[in-house]
């Protein structure tokens, strides 16, 4: 069945960022050889979030409908609209940089230090958050170092995925009205699962530490950024996957739902 969703960052990349991924890649692939595939640098994303139909109907939401319980028809001409002329687009990212210290936030009760990269089963995962300095710069030189940090890091990932509920697009780690989710975070490759979990766990921390003291890696996320992507394999691989920007002037509800069909 084919599914829709919205993504930052597929095909080509910023060579910064290209070369953050490569760098990620080659270190889990001298550690533990064939038993890591690593995804192609165009295939590498970020799901913002999900427009998954439910079975059987081509507007009916798949996250209300399994995770709160509700038919919901989801107005995609509302979200795109509100996309493009709402006050979140564009926002900063920082990816790696994150030092094993307390920050003024938290990603599923861990530090963006321990979440920066992870082997989740058999998924490679690199985690970044929404960044914005300027406001730190006008804050009093008296203000609390916490609160001054605070300012580094707005939830603007979070909001804008809280918003798509106004137009019947459930985030699917907003599963419950208090969930909260921040995290941009993309695969990089998969890990064949008869890897030793005790192998796979030494090479999260090596590769933790290794981006913790590099400089990180700051993108931005705009429209131009963005694509909507149908998919018939999560993984989106790039011979199966069709993908369209969101700056596209074909770009419309009606365009995007006859992609289900």
């Amino acid at each position: 069945m084919i599914q829709i969703t919205l993504v930052s960052l597929y095909g080509d990349k910023a060579s910064d960022l290209a070369a953050f991924i490569l760098d990620c890649q080659r270190h889990v692939a001298g550690i533990i050889g064939s038993a890591f595939t690593p995804y192609d640098i165009r295939q590498v994303h970020a799901t913002l979030i999900g427009l998954e139909r439910r079975a059987g109907s081509p507007a009916i939401n798949a996250n209300f409908a399994q995770h709160r319980g509700r038919d919901v028809v989801m107005d995609i001409d509302g979200f795109l609209a509100y996309l493009r002329g709402c006050d979140l687009l564009p926002f900063k990212v920082q990816i790696g940089g994150f030092t094993d210290r307390p920050y003024p936030f938290t990603s599923r009760e861990a530090t963006p230090y321990e979440r920066s990269f992870s082997i989740q089963g058999d998924k490679v995962v690199v985690m970044g958050w929404p960044f914005q300095p300027e406001p730190c710069a006008t804050l009093p030189d008296t203000a609390a170092p916490g609160s001054r940090e605070a300012r580094l890091y707005p939830g603007t990932l979070d909001r804008l995925r809280h918003a798509a509920q106004r137009f019947g697009i459930l985030h699917g780690y907003h599963r419950s009205p208090l969930d909260r989710d921040n995290d941009l975070f993309f695969r990089i490759g998969l890990v064949d699962p008869l890897v030793d979990p005790a192998v796979k766990i030494a090479v999260a921390c090596q590769v933790r530490e290794r981006l913790s003291v590099q400089s990180p890696v700051i993108i931005e996320i705009g429209l131009e950024a963005l694509s909507i992507a149908a998919y018939g394999d999560d993984r989106l691989p790039l011979d199966s996957t069709r993908a369209w920007p969101l700056t596209d002037s074909r770009m419309s509800g009606d365009f995007v739902t006859k992609l289900y069909t």
